[in-house]
């Protein structure tokens, strides 16, 4: 079976879930701020920090460049290049031409701490180049470098930050010299990890190599030609390209900084770590008692109706004065609506409860109809038996239940022959074993009317005896419903100080002394005392007719 939620329950589920979800959105939102104005952060302090970096990448520049010009004015060098520009056909000469420029570029370079000196002509062919004052020297078969706006220079698989200057004699340009340092990613550990890429392939990174595949993945699928900006993910973390600013490494390269964001933000959002909780936990405590002040707002009211029904079951009275003060106009349509059904079932139940007394009423005069002996036997049983109640303190329902019990106490005889029910004399065993069905036959005709329920113990086990010898079941004592027990000697007490066919009314002596005898073995000796002074206040009332009719 589906469990039922209450709809308080329901309420404030539905109230603290709603507020919750809204405080996630605001903390994602929050978030989504947050991450933007890092992006911003890392972005300023990225680009003040290249600003500091390219102030003494140009100072570098400026003093390399008056150095290299100094180099460049070498007389021996210029003396070396033209007679290789003479050209002369001897091949061994040509090469030992280029052997002396060689050493001149070693000589020059061995003070300096430079990684490669190069001599190209003006077409931009190597003519001489030295790898430093350790590396020793290049093989110019694998050297062609060609003319590039370019910075940066791969010889042998090796990346070099290079300087061009020109070689003039006068007027006439006999090639440029050209030194470099290797590419030092090292420089750039300030701004986080760096990649080196050319045609969007990594050529270097100080990220380690194992993610190399993974970065060149996700630049390729997330970023496309947009380097700037766009969002990575690798080892776990999410990373935000930045460029570098680096016109003179011409339009093949570029250099990205990636700079972590969930480091950043770890960051921030620890140092306000304790304010989200407080916020969090407030804003829960928030959530949880509007919640249960929405669903109290709406439940109470219902709760009140639902306690009135289950009180009108109860007691089989519907009230009709539900109040209507509540702060929810639907609450207060339904309380009216509720009033004005109740008034309906109220008159309803009244002229169902009138039709139903017109019955009772219209059955024992049916009932009494048939024998003139017994005309009015059934009413005076009820006045009878609902003034032994009302002297034994019994609330006012019960008193009501004994006094149509004891109209309907007879419905039996119905089925029973006239032939019998009215003959003068004596009956016979089998025609009083006709008249011992009578309560039966009564509980049958009565029990599938749902109204009758509380009438049948007292139309089925009036006969019963305080002693067990009674019909139709042989009940004794407690056993037998108190209602029955009355209505056993309100019955009793009317048979004999009536007239009947086959005899004359009793004297009161003999009316009373027939009871006093009777208590407790056909009669419950509780009732009859009650009885008794019943009767005797009548008398002093001198109400005596009503004691012996």
């Amino acid at each position: 079976m589906k469990t039922a939620l209450s709809l308080a329950t329901r309420t404030f589920l539905f109230s603290f879930l709603s507020m919750c979800l809204v405080l996630v959105m605001v903390f994602f939102t929050i978030n989504a701020v947050i991450k933007e104005k890092i992006k911003e952060g890392l972005k300023e302090t990225l680009h003040r920090a290249e600003k500091v970096q390219d102030k003494a990448e140009a100072e570098y520049h400026r003093r390399n460049n008056q150095l290299i010009a100094i180099l460049s004015e070498n007389a021996g060098l210029k003396a070396g290049i033209g007679l290789l520009q003479e050209g002369p056909a001897d091949q061994v000469a040509r090469l030992q031409i280029r052997k002396t420029i060689e050493a001149q570029l070693h000589e020059l370079g061995n003070p300096l701490d430079y990684d490669l000196l190069m001599i190209t002509d003006p077409d931009g062919q190597v003519v001489a180049a030295v790898g430093g004052k350790d590396a020793g020297r290049v093989q110019l078969d694998s050297i062609l470098v060609g003319s590039s706006t370019s910075s940066l220079i791969s010889l042998e698989g090796t990346l070099y930050q290079a300087t061009t200057v020109p070689i003039n004699l006068n007027s006439e340009n006999l090639g440029s010299l050209t030194v470099g340092n290797k590419f030092d990613m090292g420089s750039l550990n300030s701004f986080g990890y760096t990649a080196l890429l050319k045609d969007n392939k990594v050529v270097l990174t100080t990220a380690p190599s194992r993610v190399v595949g993974k970065i060149e993945q996700q630049l390729q699928a997330r970023c496309g030609q947009q380097m700037d900006g766009c969002e990575i993910s690798f080892q776990g973390e999410t990373y935000l390209t930045l460029l570098l600013g680096r016109a003179h490494l011409g339009e093949k390269y570029k250099l990205l900084s990636l700079q972590s964001i969930d480091r950043a933000m770890g960051e921030f959002t620890h140092r306000l770590e304790r304010v989200f909780m407080v916020i969090g936990a407030c804003g829960v405590a928030v959530s949880v008692l509007l919640a249960a002040i929405a669903s109290r707002s709406i439940s109470s009211p219902l709760s009140d109706l639902i306690a009135r029904l289950l009180e009108s079951e109860r007691t089989g009275r519907l009230r009709t004065d539900y109040h209507i003060n509540s702060s929810a106009k639907e609450v207060n349509l339904l309380a009216e609506a509720f009033n004005r059904a109740a008034r309906a079932v109220c008159e309803s139940q009244k002229r169902l409860d009138e039709a139903y007394l017109q019955f009772i009423e219209t059955m024992a005069q049916a009932l009494d109809a048939r024998d003139p002996y017994t005309a009015g036997h059934s009413t005076r049983v009820s006045l009878y038996s609902t003034s032994i109640a009302q002297a034994m303190g019994l609330p006012a329902d019960q008193v009501q239940i004994i006094d149509i019990g004891a109209r309907l106490h007879d419905i039996g005889k119905i089925g029973i022959p006239d032939a019998v029910l009215q003959k003068p004399g004596r009956l016979t065993d089998q025609e009083f074993g006709l008249i011992k069905l009578h309560p039966q036959i009564g509980k049958k005709i009565l029990e599938k009317v749902g109204r009758f329920q509380d009438y049948l113990p007292i139309v089925e086990l009036h006969h019963e005896d305080y002693n067990g010898r009674g019909y139709p079941l042989g009940l004794k004592g407690e056993e037998i419903p108190l209602n029955a027990r009355i209505v056993h000697v309100a019955d009793v007490y009317d048979a004999i100080t009536s007239d009947r066919s086959y005899r004359k009314a009793m004297s009161v002596e003999r009316v009373l002394e027939l009871l006093e005898s009777g208590s407790g073995t056909q009669f419950d000796p509780n009732v009859i005392e009650v009885f008794l002074s019943v009767l005797h206040k009548w008398e002093q009332l001198g109400e005596a007719s009503f004691a012996v009719v």
